[in-house]
């Protein structure tokens, strides 16, 4: 483990680092708080050994700066043990309640020194596990439990960040609305079973058929959204159409979808001109638009939005 000492006596500095590199330990050395302030910011340790009293920043602000500049509780914790010849019950607890996770008395002996470290140790191994348990879940809530592909939170987030950033650089995309046809009759007539191993092999067909770049999304139910970013709505039509063609072509059995026999998708097209002004939702709007006339037309079909008119220059 990487450990910084930060301590302004030079033997006693000198002394820690020997003791820390013996135990197999990468050891960073400060003269004073300032020193490893600066040392915290660049080179990331992640247990800290600080003298109390030191010059420019002693211990105890040294500490209130770690736990106050944490302020993303994704950031890896930083465990810090108190180096000080201080022994009074008061000024212990006045360490603890800065911030400080342990103590270590001067003179300090070796054997409580290797102590303290692998407690620490066991402290930051377990917040390692419980950060990694904690992103995961972050992960498993942006991703649909039945398709295993991102859900509606997940396109939420990403199509802001699509929207914020076409619309500040002037950059073209499109959005793609589906629909898997009569699938309500298709339920009725093979099963709820049956319907989530359709709803998961349409969902596959999508996601690997659509460029690395794009993203598909399950957006609710039968629906689902893919967004194309630098693309326009001829270009998004290319892809579409591949997709609804690729579904007929998996020749899911769907007695209730005449004339087709198959499962089949319907799929709404808008796009994100620069020339064009419409917000992100007018464009989500557009595509619901164009689903909705797309099934209207007889399903199994691609349509375009009505893009408005280009501002002239």
């Amino acid at each position: 483990m990487r450990i910084l000492i930060a301590e302004d006596d030079t033997v006693s500095r000198r002394m820690l680092g020997r003791a820390l590199a013996s135990m197999g330990h990468e050891v960073l050395a400060a003269a004073d708080g300032l020193e490893a302030w600066r040392i915290l910011g660049e080179e990331h340790p992640r247990l800290v050994i600080a003298d109390w009293e030191m010059p420019n920043i002693d211990g105890l602000e040294l500490v209130r700066r770690i736990r106050s500049s944490r302020e993303d509780e994704s950031a890896p914790y930083v465990y810090v043990i108190l180096l000080t010849s201080r022994t009074q019950k008061s000024d212990v607890v006045r360490g603890i309640d800065a911030g400080a996770d342990d103590y270590i008395t001067k003179p300090f002996d070796r054997d409580e020194l290797m102590v303290r470290i692998r407690a620490g140790e066991r402290v930051l191994a377990l917040e390692e596990k419980l950060a990694a348990q904690n992103r995961m879940l972050e992960t498993m809530a942006m991703v649909d439990g039945l398709t295993n592909i991102p859900n509606r939170r997940a396109f939420d987030d990403a199509f802001r960040t699509l929207c914020g950033h076409c619309q500040r650089f002037q950059h073209p995309y499109s959005v793609l609305m589906i629909d898997i046809d009569r699938f309500k009759n298709y339920n009725d007539t093979l099963g709820h079973k049956a319907g989530d191993e359709t709803l998961q092999a349409v969902a596959q067909i999508i996601d690997e058929s659509i460029r690395t770049s794009d993203s598909a999304f399950r957006y609710g139910g039968e629906e689902f959204v893919c967004l194309l970013p630098e693309t326009s709505g001829e270009g998004a039509m290319l892809v579409a159409e591949r997709l609804r063609e690729m579904t007929e072509a998996a020749a899911i059995a769907h007695p209730a979808n005449p004339p087709a026999g198959v499962v089949t998708i319907s799929v709404g097209v808008a796009d994100f001109n620069p020339r064009t002004p419409r917000s992100g939702e007018e464009v989500l709007r557009a595509a619901d638009a164009a689903l909705y006339e797309a099934k209207e037309s007889g399903r199994n079909r691609v349509a375009l939005s009505h893009a408005p008119t280009p501002v002239s220059e």
